[in-house]
């Protein structure tokens, strides 16, 4: 989750960049897994987030989600970048010939049901990337599912950033494709998991773990993360103030580059 392309993370790496505070107090979101999207019998909500990644790396991001008709409907919008790359020639130099910028950005739509036991869910996307004079968009898909097996118990399964980009100068960029397998149990007030995730652009498979719960009109999560070489903690709390709900995350890992943070502002349409 914290690899690091020659623009600083704004390669299609930026995908598996959590694009809310929301996505860091709640593992099982609808952004690792569309099928946990569930707006039924509930109003729309509309969300803004903002928030500070690994080298000075900035993210935006706007949400929108509903019922539509038995079902439940997204539309994620974000952008990640750096506006502030220098260019510099190959010998020393006082000053950068001139500054540059680098994003990534997508727009998603998100649409899941429930049949029988099963919530079933699928994202479609659209991506772009620029680096420097040169620029890259693909489409993606995302697929999910969770099942409740047991009583409080649930198996869901996901699959991520499935598609193509088109050429970057004279190659395509590689999507950071993603398996993830979660089991969790749904206590009164709180939840546990566990979580393995495959990641194309990770060589060794990532373990997760950790838990949220919720106290009258606040809510707060934990995730623990480790892989062959890294680990990092993530988490967050929020608040509900009437129709208004605000945010905040942070993931806290052994990568020295920073502690990125993020901020949420949602609000629920009468």
């Amino acid at each position: 989750m914290f690899l690091l392309s020659q623009a600083g993370a704004v390669g299609t790496q930026f995908l598996s960049i959590p694009p809310s505070a929301h996505d860091l107090i709640y593992f099982n979101s609808h952004w690792r897994n569309p099928a946990m999207l569930n707006q039924i019998n509930k109003v729309p909500e509309l969300g803004l987030a903002y928030g500070n990644w690994l080298a000075g790396v900035q993210s935006f991001g706007f949400r929108w989600k509903g019922q539509i008709k038995n079902g439940s409907g997204g539309l994620d919008i974000r952008y990640v970048g750096l506006d502030d790359i220098e260019l510099r020639p190959n010998k020393p130099t006082s000053e950068p010939l001139a500054y540059y910028a680098a994003y990534g950005s997508s727009i998603r739509g998100v649409y899941s049901w429930r049949k029988g036991a099963f919530q079933m869910g699928v994202g479609v996307k659209r991506i772009d990337i620029l680096m420097y004079q040169e620029k890259s968009n693909g489409t993606a898909i995302d697929l999910g599912m969770e099942w409740g097996a047991w009583e409080n118990i649930t198996i869901s399964l996901s699959a991520l950033n499935f598609g193509k980009m088109g050429p970057l100068v004279s190659e395509s960029p590689q999507l950071p494709k993603r398996l993830i397998s979660t089991l969790a149990y749904d206590g009164n007030q709180y939840s546990l998991f566990g979580a393995v995730e495959s990641n194309s652009l990770v060589k060794n498979p990532l373990i997760y773990g950790g838990g949220n719960s919720r106290y009258k009109n606040l809510i707060f999560g934990i995730t623990a993360m480790g892989t062959k070489g890294a680990t990092s903690i993530s988490g967050g709390v929020g608040i509900q103030l009437g129709i208004y709900s605000i945010s905040y995350g942070f993931q806290w890992g052994d990568q020295y580059l920073g502690m990125p943070q993020m901020m949420d502002i949602s609000i629920r349409l009468p």
